[in-house]
């Protein structure tokens, strides 16, 4: 027999859902209200946060970059063969005048070259002077031959001249005339051979003499080049300057080429800075500039602007205006700064920290309670320390200038 059991009381939670959602209103009610009242989760110290106010004024936009003093009158002393080093006889720093003797090297080859070269040309002078007596005596010789064949044919002439009459009185034969004829045509003939050999042998002469004068031209310019690779051995300053370089060391060996010296005329300066590409689009030549040199301050005037970009930077150079101050040498460090702009009226603040000219940002606008707001901004030209403000912001406004990187995931920070 079955015997129905009692049916077991509900929780109240399940009997009373309705009641429990209408109790739990006041209590979201209070969360919500409390959100509203402190909507900045995210808290900062004010002492880390650095801010600025917008402001309408005048502002002068510069660009700055980091370089060195550069000479404009800069010659370096090649080796002009393999040698090896003698004697040092000025170290780095030392002013010099032209014709200061800097290194001397040594090469016994090429001293040997030299002196060979010498011999071989006094031979082939020799050889030349013997051709030409030679020559001279072969010619002489030939005008000997051509002055008896002019005798000869003078002769026939007045020969055939003088039976000519004879022969119409019938006192010379008419073949004794004849041959007369015959002789002085022969001998007018081999006067005519004997001149063009007379002129074939001139123009053989000048021939001969020619190539043995190659030769000896061609030795003449071997010698003077082994003697002035002999006289570079010993190394001297080509002008009055401040010998730069000279890192070689005695019995150290050079091969033809290598850098022996540097030297520069060190009142002669200018100043060769890196710009970072993103600050160099607007520079060009003429605008005007200051160089620091540490000591004094000189202006300056953009004079070359690099067409190509090296490892993010742009190679500027600048022309010196003021005199150099005590000190100034060749790669001493400077920095530079650039007047790219002057703007009469420009609405701007501070630059905040990783903005870029002419691109839109997120910055945090500072309320008067304290709270800093994301809003998106969009900035222009920009200078070292300021930044024209184009869209988002109002004269007055405040905002952080220092680095937000660690509470860029928050829209609304308090700062207190």
């Amino acid at each position: 027999m079955d015997i129905p059991r009692p049916k077991a009381p509900q929780p109240f939670w399940r009997r009373r859902p309705l009641w429990l959602a209408l109790a739990a209103l006041p209590l979201a009610g209070i969360v919500l209200a409390g959100w509203r009242a402190d909507p900045a989760s995210y808290k900062v110290e004010a002492l880390s946060v650095s801010t600025s106010v917008v402001e309408r004024g005048p502002l002068l936009v510069t660009v700055q970059g980091s370089g060195v003093l550069k000479a404009r009158d800069v010659r370096l002393i090649a080796a002009q063969s393999e040698a090896r080093v003698e004697r040092v006889l000025v170290q780095a720093g030392t002013p010099v005048t032209a014709g200061t003797l800097l290194l001397q090297l040594i090469n016994p080859a090429l001293n040997q070259l030299a002196e060979e070269t010498r011999w071989s040309l006094e031979q082939a002078e020799a050889e030349r002077n013997a051709l030409r007596t030679q020559l001279d005596s072969e010619q002489l010789n030939q005008h000997a031959v051509v002055a008896k064949a002019e005798f000869a044919a003078e002769s026939a002439r007045l020969q055939v001249a003088a039976e000519a009459g004879l022969a119409k009185e019938g006192i010379v034969s008419k073949l004794t005339y004849q041959r007369s004829e015959l002789n002085y045509k022969q001998l007018n003939e081999t006067l005519t051979l004997e001149r063009e050999r007379l002129r074939k042998g001139q123009a053989n002469i000048a021939a001969q003499l020619a190539a043995r004068d190659a030769i000896v031209a061609r030795l003449r310019k071997t010698l003077q080049r082994a003697q002035d690779q002999v006289a570079a051995l010993s190394v001297r300053a080509p002008m009055d300057g401040v010998v730069q370089e000279l890192n070689l060391q005695p019995g150290q060996a050079v091969a033809i080429g290598a850098s022996l010296a540097k030297l520069a005329r060190p009142g002669e300066l200018y100043a060769e800075l890196q710009i970072q590409e993103a600050q160099a689009r607007d520079l060009a030549p003429g605008q005007a500039a200051q160089v620091d040199a540490r000591t004094a301050t000189l202006p300056a005037e953009v004079l070359r602007v690099a067409p190509n970009v090296s490892n993010g930077t742009v190679k500027v150079e600048l022309r010196l205006n003021g005199a150099l101050p005590r000190g100034a040498r060749p790669d001493l460090s400077v920095d530079g700064t650039i007047e790219v702009a002057r703007l009469a009226d420009a609405l701007q603040v501070g630059r905040p920290v990783f903005s870029q000219p002419d691109s839109p940002a997120s910055v945090y606008r500072v309320g008067k309670d304290g709270v800093a707001q994301r809003v998106e901004v969009r900035f222009g030209t920009a200078a070292v320390n300021r930044i024209v403000v184009r869209q988002g912001l109002q004269p007055g406004d405040r905002i952080v200038v220092s680095d937000t990187t660690s509470w860029r995931s928050h829209d609304r920070v308090k700062v207190e």
